[in-house]
C-alpha cells in the first residue's frame, strides 16, 4: 500500500506569534531557543478567524519560522483564513524556515525549538542572536504523524537537522519494548547529546571529524552494513537531500521494502552560500542561488516537457549515483535513437539538469539529482496518471474557443477512456488518491455533521480509505464504496479487509442498489460540467436513507485566495470535461438545482470544505 504504516492525521493550518523566553546552547553545534505566549492556546486572529490551540502530537511534526529578510524592516508572514493561510507569495521579502519541535509542554506552555549552528543561513543567524522578549511568527504544524504500526523493528537514521526529531522520538513517543537502531550524524564528538534511549533501541554516534555536512556517505555506510534483524521493519532517515537517495534506493529496490515502510525526507540541500559584503556574518540572499525553486521554474512548457521526456525514457536512470556516460552508452542501455539521445543530453546540459565532462560523457548536476527524488519521477513520467492528466492542456485552445476540448484528437481516446485503459493507470491513479485520503479522512469522518451515522455509501477519490475511517471506531457501522468496475479492484486491494466495507460496481450518475444514512461524495463534482453535476447529486440524494444526508467533501475555490496551481487545476479539468472548480457560490448554484439545500457546513483539513445537503422539501 502506498500509505505509511505510520498513524496521520491531519488539522486546520494555524499562525501564531510566539514570544522567545529563554535560550540554551545544548552542545557547541546546537541552540536550544524556547518559545512561549499566549498565542499558544485558542485566540481570534484580528481579521476574525478562529485559531486553534498550537498541537505537535507527533516527534516531527514540521512547522514554518518567518524570519526576517536583510532588505526587509521586519519580517513578512502568513495571514491566517479559515482552515488555511494566505501566503503573500509575490512579496520577495517572504523569508521562513522549516523546523520540528524538539520539546512542546502544553501545561508550562514552552515548545523548544533546536538549531544546528553551521553556517550563516537565515535562521542559524537568528538562533545565534536572539534574545527572550523578541517575537517571532510560525504557522503550522498542520498535521501529526505517530509510530509506525506493524514493525517489529524499527530503522532510524539522520543527521544532526534530523537530531531533534529523533531524540524527541526516542524520549516521548517511543513505545516500551520496540526494537530499534538509530545513527546520527553529528559534525565531532563533542557534538553528542545525551538522550535517553529505551531498552530495545542500538544508538550509534556518527563523527564526521571535521568534514562538511552532506558531504560524506556516513548514514549510507551505517546502513548498509547494519545487521538486518528478523521481522517487519520501518525505515524513518531524514538529512541532507541528496545523500539519502541512495539510501532511499537501497531500502527500496536492495531490501525490497514496501512504499509503506519507507519514509525518507530530506531536511535541507547542500548548496553554495554566499556572505553579505556589509556582514559576513549573514547570508546574502539574492546573491544564493536556490536550486530548488530554479528545477521548479524549469517545470514549465519546453524545459518541462524534455524533462518529462527524459524521465520516461530512464535517462537521469541511467546516470543515477554520480555515472558518468556518453550519449551512445545510455543509448544502448535504455534502446535509444543514438542522435536523438545526443542531441536530447546537450538540451539538458544547456538547462543544467546534465553536465559533460572532457571526454564527452554526461552525468546528472545537483540540480539534476531532482529527477532522483521518487515523487518528482513519478509527476514526470509521462506514463503516469498526473501527466496523462497535465496533458489535457493541449485540449485547452479547443475548450477556451469552443467549450469542449479536443483531448480525443490528440490522443484517440478521451481521458477518462485513457485512464481506463490501462491497468498502470488505473493503479496508479488508485495509489495517489489512497494517499490523499489518507491525509483527509480522518478528519473528515471525525466531523460532528458525520458522527451519528451508522451506514456509509462512498463514491469518489480515495473511496476505500474513507470506508476503512469509517468502520474503524464502531463496530456497528457499515460502509459500502462504490466505483466503476474496472476500478475496483484497485481499490479493494488498497482498501484493509473487512467484512463491514462492501464494495458495489457503479458510477456518480447511476442508482445505488442499496441506501446509506450517509451518501459522501468525496470530490468528485470537479471534472464535470454543470448538467452531470446535478444529475450526480440528484442521485446521491436517491440513494439517502428518511433523515439521512448527502456530504460533499471538497475544496472550493477561492478566487482572490487561489494560487497559480489552483487555477491550472481548474483549466485542466475545464479542457478535460467542461468541468473544473467551483466557488462556493457556484456549488450553491448547483444545489438547488438539485433540489438540495445547505443544512450544515464544516472546514475540514487543510481548508477544505464539508457540506452536508438535505432535500428542500425535507
Amino acid at each position: 500500500m502506498a500509505r505509511s504504516l505510520r498513524p496521520f492525521e491531519a488539522f486546520p493550518i494555524t499562525t501564531r506569534h510566539l514570544e522567545v523566553i529563554r535560550t540554551a546552547d545544548v552542545t557547541p553545534g546546537m541552540r536550544r531557543v524556547t518559545l512561549g505566549g499566549d498565542q499558544l492556546k485558542a485566540f481570534t486572529a484580528e481579521n476574525g478567524y478562529p485559531v486553534a490551540d498550537f498541537r505537535s502530537d507527533g516527534f516531527d511534526d514540521e512547522f514554518k519560522i518567518f524570519l526576517k529578510h536583510p532588505d526587509a524592516e521586519e519580517a513578512v508572514g502568513t495571514t491566517q483564513l479559515d482552515g488555511v493561510l494566505d501566503w503573500p507569495r509575490d512579496n520577495p521579502h517572504l523569508l521562513f524556515r522549516t523546523y520540528t519541535a524538539r520539546r512542546w509542554d502544553w501545561e508550562r506552555g514552552e515548545l523548544d525549538v533546536d538549531f544546528v549552528i553551521h553556517g550563516i543561513g537565515p535562521a542559524t543567524s537568528w538562533a545565534r542572536t536572539v534574545r527572550p522578549g523578541e517575537r517571532i511568527q510560525i504557522a503550522g504544524p498542520k498535521s501529526s504523524a505517530g509510530h509506525p504500526d506493524g514493525a517489529d523493528w524499527v530503522l532510524v537514521a539522520g543527521d544532526e537537522t534530523a537530531l531533534p526529531a529523533i531524540g524527541r522520538w526516542l524520549e516521548d513517543d517511543w513505545p516500551e519494548g520496540q526494537r530499534g537502531q538509530v545513527f546520527i550524524e553529528i559534525a565531532e564528538d563533542a557534538h553528542r547529546q545525551d538522550l535517553s534511549v529505551p531498552e530495545g533501541v542500538e544508538l550509534t554516534w556518527l563523527s564526521r571529524n571535521g568534514a562538511e555536512p552532506g558531504t560524506t556517505t556516513l548514514l549510507y555506510d551505517a546502513i548498509t552494513g547494519a545487521d538486518w534483524w528478523e521481522g517487519k521493519v520501518f525505515a524513518w532517515v531524514a538529512g541532507e537531500t541528496l545523500t539519502l537517495t541512495p539510501i532511499r534506493r537501497w531500502l527500496r529496490n536492495e531490501k525490497g521494502l514496501a512504499k509503506d515502510q519507507v519514509e525518507v525526507t530530506g531536511y535541507w540541500r547542500r548548496q553554495e552560500v554566499k556572505a553579505s559584503e556589509e556582514d559576513p556574518t549573514i547570508q546574502d540572499l539574492d546573491a544564493t542561488e536556490d536550486e530548488s525553486e530554479k528545477f521548479h521554474e524549469l517545470a514549465e512548457i519546453i524545459p518541462g516537457h524534455v524533462l518529462r521526456t527524459a524521465m520516461t525514457l530512464g535517462v537521469p536512470q541511467a546516470l543515477a549515483d554520480g555515472m558518468w556516460k556518453t550519449p551512445t552508452v545510455i543509448a544502448q542501455e535504455r534502446g535509444l535513437h543514438p542522435v536523438g539521445t545526443a542531441k536530447l543530453l546537450r538540451y539538458l546540459a544547456a538547462i543544467e539538469i546534465v553536465e559533460a565532462n572532457p571526454d564527452g560523457a554526461y552525468s546528472l548536476t545537483t540540480l539534476g539529482r531532482e529527477l532522483e527524488n521518487d515523487h518528482i519521477a513519478d509527476a514526470l513520467d509521462l506514463g503516469g496518471p498526473q501527466a496523462a492528466k497535465e496533458l489535457g492542456i493541449l485540449a485547452l485552445t479547443s475548450a477556451v474557443r469552443t467549450g469542449t476540448g479536443d483531448y480525443s484528437d490528440w490522443f484517440g481516446l478521451s481521458y477518462e477512456e485513457r485512464m481506463l485503459s490501462e491497468t498502470s493507470l488505473i493503479d496508479a491513479r488508485a495509489e495517489n488518491e489512497a494517499e490523499f485520503g489518507s491525509y483527509v479522512s480522518g478528519v473528515t469522518i471525525a466531523s460532528a455533521l458525520i458522527q451519528p451515522a451508522k451506514t456509509l455509501l462512498v463514491v469518489g477519490k480515495a473511496a476505500g480509505v474513507f470506508a476503512e475511517e469509517f468502520v474503524r471506531h464502531d463496530p456497528e457501522r457499515r460502509a459500502t464504496v462504490r466505483a466503476r468496475p474496472s476500478e475496483l479492484e484497485a481499490i479493494k486491494r488498497l482498501t484493509r479487509t473487512d467484512e463491514r466495507i462492501s464494495f458495489e460496481p457503479g458510477s456518480l450518475l447511476e442508482t445505488a442498489a442499496n441506501k446509506a444514512d450517509v451518501v459522501l461524495l468525496v470530490d468528485p463534482l470537479g471534472p464535470l460540467p454543470d448538467a452531470d453535476a446535478v444529475h450526480a447529486l440528484v442521485k446521491a440524494a436517491a440513494a439517502v436513507e428518511p433523515n439521512g444526508a448527502v456530504y460533499l467533501f471538497c475544496d472550493p475555490l477561492e478566487e482572490a485566495e487561489a494560487h497559480d496551481h489552483d487555477l491550472e487545476d481548474d483549466l485542466i479539468d475545464f479542457a478535460l470535461s467542461g468541468g473544473g472548480s467551483r466557488t462556493h457560490e457556484e456549488y450553491e448554484r448547483l444545489f438547488e438545482r438539485a433540489g438540495l439545500e445547505i443544512s450544515g457546513r464544516e472546514t475540514v483539513g487543510w481548508g477544505d470544505t464539508l457540506y452536508r445537503l438535505a432535500n428542500r422539501s425535507a
